[in-house]
């Protein structure tokens, strides 16, 4: 009453101009609530669909059983130390799955970020940016403690990892996942000429190397030196797979929609030839998809030689043995090598010193059981993920990405039992499907839809129509544009980070709106020019 009395005693036009503030303030307040809860919606759904893309649907429920647990029993239990050797698929998918409350974990590896492979062709002609698609280990798994060091030796009587620089450490459980490195296979003249697409490295170093050529070529054209010209813009790609096929896809694609428009005088002069020593391209796909994609990368200008390997590599040419025993020889810019996968030394090492009387008697990598654990070791204290592991398992990142999130689900509380349990349930594998881009935006996609829509899981998915779409068919087959989407979509929601999806998002649209760059600041000056 009394705030009624004096309100009556403010003139007809301030009290006016009060309520419509007040009004104001209300509407705003309440736009703000709502705005702020439809946020929060948006958020909470792209996360949930974020969890139930990459398959942590399990990392809710965790959480929630954690806690309880706590509020039951209020002891703390020592944690017991987890070292991982690695920073790849299979070293980060296991790291992200682990609770910082049970276990004291160390990442070891020279490499202080995980990149994502499935892109890195795609840096090399500067579709994508080096740093839009790499991860630091310290911002992905922040609880855990990472030394950038590589590791030498390991004691597996004492439970000792020994590293560079003095760093010795102890451990309860071990994870070897230090992947594999390019397969040579003893031809000689590949490790010193040619360069590899496995690392980060890699990429930068071959971007470097082919814009490089690019500008030599037109030096050369201008001293009247065609020859040289046409060598140097010759690119050989060693290897059918699907690196190979993406590469050249990508190649293909610089070259035509890029380098041709700005180098006009070179424009007649590029050349992209792909040798695989297998009567055919994508052995892994279904054969009409490799017969698609050949005579697609045809069309694009691509030289495909089948039935052709590689017999030696020299600086400037390189030797190829055909079907019929003869020995061709063409002269190239740049080889690329992406042949297939070796052990790295240090697996090599660990196998040896486990011993084949042990079980370790493949020279491909650390034999291990259906739980992961490596042959020759006590049970429960050595695991092997990834492409050092060789577990029946093709050697892929979707491989390596499942067999962490296996490994670390089996160290959550609640089945950490199972780690030294030889009757555990053994890492089931379900292969989703396999890509590769093509160029000109078409891409060859091969998906198991029964390992995706999981028929037969629910009434949901057992639906009709998933029946009627998919049936119990093993793999569906999508080529062309409806291909690039799905490989884009896919590989997009497969992303580790919020950033990387953001950077990845934002260098596809500078490419399509400004095109490639046709330079790169890791070439620098050259200093006989300057």
């Amino acid at each position: 009453l009394k705030l009624k009395e004096s309100l009556k005693k403010f003139p007809a036009p301030a009290l006016a101009r009060v309520r419509a503030m007040a009004t104001f303030i209300r509407n705003l307040s309440r736009k703000t609530v709502k705005l702020t809860c439809f946020g929060v919606g948006v958020v909470g759904t792209c996360s949930l669909a974020n969890k139930a893309i990459n398959d942590d649907m399990d990392d809710i429920t965790y959480f929630f059983s954690k806690h309880l647990y706590k509020v039951a029993r209020k002891e703390t239990l020592p944690k017991r130390k987890v070292v991982v050797l690695g920073s790849g698929w299979g070293a980060l998918s296991f790291v992200r799955k682990l609770d910082p409350d049970s276990y004291q974990v160390t990442v070891v590896s020279p490499r202080p970020f995980f990149f994502y492979t499935p892109l890195l062709v795609g840096s090399t002609t500067g579709v994508v940016s080096p740093g839009a698609i790499i991860e630091p280990i310290r911002d992905s798994v922040p609880s855990v403690e990472f030394l950038r060091v590589a590791c030498r030796d390991i004691d597996l009587e004492t439970r000792r990892v020994f590293c560079e620089n003095g760093v010795d450490l102890d451990y309860d459980h071990l994870v070897v996942a230090v992947g594999a490195q390019p397969n040579t296979f003893g031809i000689p003249g590949v490790e010193k000429y040619g360069r590899f697409m496995k690392e980060i490295e890699h990429g930068r170093q071959v971007r470097k190397d082919m814009l490089n050529l690019v500008e030599d070529a037109d030096v050369a054209r201008a001293a009247g030196d065609l020859e040289k010209m046409k060598r140097l813009l010759h690119f050989v790609v060693v290897g059918g797979g699907p690196t190979g096929v993406e590469f050249c896809g990508e190649i293909s694609d610089f070259i035509s929609q890029d380098l041709r428009r700005r180098y006009p005088t070179l424009a007649d002069h590029f050349k992209v030839s792909l040798v695989e020593a297998l009567p055919g391209l994508l052995t892994m796909f279904d054969k009409s998809v490799g017969a698609y994609v050949h005579g697609h990368l045809e069309k694009q200008g691509v030289d495909i030689r089948l039935n052709a390997m590689v017999k030696e590599v020299e600086q400037e040419k390189v030797h190829l043995k055909m079907k019929d025993g003869s020995v061709n020889s063409m002269g190239y810019g740049i080889l690329v090598w992406v042949a297939g996968v070796g052990m790295r030394p240090f697996t090599k090492a660990l196998c040896e010193k486990i011993g084949k009387e042990a079980g370790q008697t493949d020279r491909r990598g650390l034999l291990v059981d259906p739980c992961l654990r490596v042959k020759g070791t006590r049970p429960g204290e050595v695991f092997a993920i990834g492409d050092c592991a060789v577990s029946g398992k093709p050697p892929t990142a979707q491989v390596a990405y499942q067999q962490g999130k296996y490994l670390g689900r089996m160290f959550r509380h609640g089945s950490s039992h199972l780690i030294t349990d030889p009757e555990a349930p053994a890492f089931d594998y379900k292969h989703q499907g396999i890509m590769a881009y093509v160029g000109k935006s078409e891409a060859a996609a091969e998906l198991n839809p029964n390992a995706i829509i999981k028929l037969g899981r629910s009434s949901i998915t057992d639906h009709m129509w998933w029946r009627s779409l998919y049936g119990e068919c093993d793999h569906l087959t999508v080529m062309g544009w409806a291909g690039f989407a799905i490989w884009r979509s896919v590989y997009f929601s497969k992303l580790f980070s919020a950033r990387n999806r953001w950077s990845v998002a934002s260098d596809w649209a500078r490419t399509a709106m400004f095109g490639r760059p046709a330079s790169s600041s890791a070439q620098g000056t050259n200093a006989q020019v300057a």
